[in-house]
């Protein structure tokens, strides 16, 4: 199509034609690349990440999409460990579930974003998942709009399942989460109940060893300049 378009400009009888070929092959692509999430099959560049930073970066983003009548606020719990995530993959967790509260709160309400550390002892049962032990930064994102009815809690990260009107939503937003979520060797899970709100908590491997550290084991040996490395090149420094 972008061959195309290079060849047939905008006054031209087939543009729209192949502007509409572009466009569905764009969704094409978006709806493979989350049901690759759902499966846990995409490539990811996982950084070390301060969960509290990230979030705060995220804030003015998520002040634009929930609009004026929904209070964001954030409550962070202290001494919170890094976690090893996928910086564009989290930001979009996060957007996701804001985008999903929003949507539940039409009159207005209060979004809250809550994080803490969380200490398995042994292995616990949660609904149907095992939560393995360990130390893990728990990310509550609570709303207080329509809430899930309970029919409908088992079913909410499913691929294509969608309680909203046909061509409001594709049922791939919380199956997205859900993929990128485990993928990261975490857990999501969700409470609710009709007319009372929402809130999904996520729990994500807390990393022990620092960002400096880690960045200090993986930074490749400088190479030793023992010779002479004169030379009549030129350098171009843009």
């Amino acid at each position: 199509s972008d061959l195309l378009l290079a060849r047939h400009g905008p006054g031209d009888p087939s543009f729209a034609d192949i502007m509409q070929v572009k466009q569905n092959a764009n969704r094409a692509t978006n709806l493979v690349r989350q049901l690759l999430a759902f499966s846990r099959k995409q490539t990811l560049t996982p950084v070390v990440l301060d969960v509290g930073e990230a979030l705060a970066d995220l804030s003015h983003l998520l002040g634009r999409l929930l609009g004026a009548k929904i209070e964001l606020r954030f409550e962070h719990g202290r001494g919170l460990a890094p976690v090893l995530v996928d910086r564009g993959q989290f930001d979009q967790v996060i957007i996701n579930l804001a985008v999903n509260a929003r949507d539940a709160m039409p009159g207005g309400g209060t979004l809250a974003i809550r994080t803490a550390m969380m200490d398995v002892a042994q292995p616990a049962q949660r609904g149907h998942e095992v939560i393995a032990s360990g130390r893990y930064v728990a990310i509550e994102i609570a709303d207080t709009g329509s809430g899930i009815p309970k029919e409908n809690l088992s079913r909410i990260f499913e691929p294509f399942f969608t309680t909203k009107e046909i061509g409001a939503g594709t049922g791939l937003g919380l199956s997205t989460v859900y993929g990128i979520v485990h993928q990261t060797g975490g857990y999501i899970f969700v409470e609710s109940a009709v007319g009372e709100g929402t809130t999904f908590t996520i729990y994500l491997p807390a990393q022990t060893e620092s960002a400096t550290a880690r960045s200090a084991r993986t930074r490749p040996p400088s190479a030793e300049l023992d010779a002479d490395l004169t030379g009549a090149g030129t350098i171009l420094l843009v």
